[in-house]
């Protein structure tokens, strides 16, 4: 992946280190109102060693670029940013951040979050240099609910997470989700290698934390040490979950994830797979189509076949003979009786 056009973009008088010891990949877009915060909590960071901030600002509509502009004039030891001239999209700007990182770890936070703990990075760098084996860490995390709910802030792992996590713990079921983005601190030199369909996931983070485990563990510690808003104003939440497109590329994502590992968690893969497809039996674009159901319930069933008469029954129960989709099953037999009838 080339992403050197983009490099004229860097705002300029950037001194930052030759050779950190950590790169903060800094994300942000519509950020104004949190961008401060975040990058304050950066920057009180205590450590005994050097850091950059490499800062992706993707053509925001509101302050953020001035506010990123302020602090890459103030900072510019330790802040390298680059102002985009138009929106590339969370990805690519992302992916574009993310190779000119030169540190041995790498954090990744978007500029809406924020860390909570001043020796956050001094206790994960501690952590990966005594664990060399380790491929990454995170830790626990706040969640902050600014969606339109009324629910409580929570913490997202609980008392009983495990110490180690693996490559299959991100398989378990789809979406599965424990690792906040801004918890995790990982070895620079078994990510940088990103494989060519990393770039057309619209998720980066389930396949990012694949890749890591697949060169060895990862390491969680218990302390709180960032928060993260569940919005809908910024990076996240951009993609409509029931959108046909979004659950297409999810299949994509699965499937790469598949080859990548060699097939040998296709046994979780599967299900998740199947999940997906009959997720698109249901979507918007699809709801009206029955040649759409059937095709997907297909490829569902072939990927996960149900092995008794009793679980037959109840899969085509509840899929493609549940009530909506057989009114869309009359309808296209009523068109079909209207074919054959001229």
């Amino acid at each position: 992946m080339n992403f050197s056009h983009h490099d004229n973009q860097l705002f300029p008088g950037s001194q930052t280190p030759s050779n950190p010891k950590v790169s903060i990949c800094f994300i942000t877009y519509k950020h104004e109102a949190y961008i401060r915060t975040s990058l304050d909590a950066i920057l009180e960071q205590q450590v005994n060693f050097d850091y950059e901030i490499i800062i992706g600002e993707d053509h925001s509509p509101d302050g953020t670029a001035d506010i990123v502009r302020e602090y890459a004039l103030k900072h510019p030891d330790k802040i390298k940013a680059y102002i985009r001239p138009e929106n590339l999209g969370s990805k690519i700007n992302y992916v574009h951040c993310f190779l000119d990182c030169k540190g041995e770890y790498i954090v990744h936070i978007e500029g809406d979050d924020y860390w909570t703990d001043p020796l956050k990075l001094q206790r994960q760098v501690d952590f990966l240099d005594q664990h060399p084996h380790a491929s990454a860490c995170f830790h626990n995390a706040e969640i902050i609910f600014e969606d339109g709910s009324d629910r409580a802030p929570q913490l997202i792992n609980s008392a009983d997470q495990k110490p180690w996590v693996g490559s299959a713990d991100f398989l378990i079921e789809k979406e599965t989700w424990f690792m906040a983005t801004a918890a995790v601190m990982m070895r620079r030199k078994f990510a940088h290698a990103l494989p060519e369909w990393f770039l057309h996931s619209k998720s980066g983070d389930i396949p990012l934390y694949v890749i890591l485990a697949e060169q060895g563990p990862i390491g969680y510690l218990p302390e709180v040490m960032s928060v993260y808003r569940k919005n809908e104003g910024g990076i996240s939440m951009t993609d409509h979950v029931y959108a046909d497109a979004f659950i297409k590329n999810r299949i994509f994502m699965y499937a790469s994830i598949n080859a990548h590992t060699q097939y040998k968690y296709n046994y979780l893969i599967k299900p998740i797979l199947q999940a997906y497809y009959l997720m698109r039996m249901d979507c918007h674009e699809n709801k009206s189509s029955w040649s759409k159901k059937a095709f997907y319930f297909s490829r569902a069933t072939l990927l996960n076949p149900p092995r008794t008469a009793k679980d037959w029954k109840a899969y085509l129960k509840t899929n493609l003979l549940s009530p909506k989709n057989l009114l869309a099953y009359l309808n296209f037999r009523s068109k079909l009786n209207q074919f054959f009838k001229r």
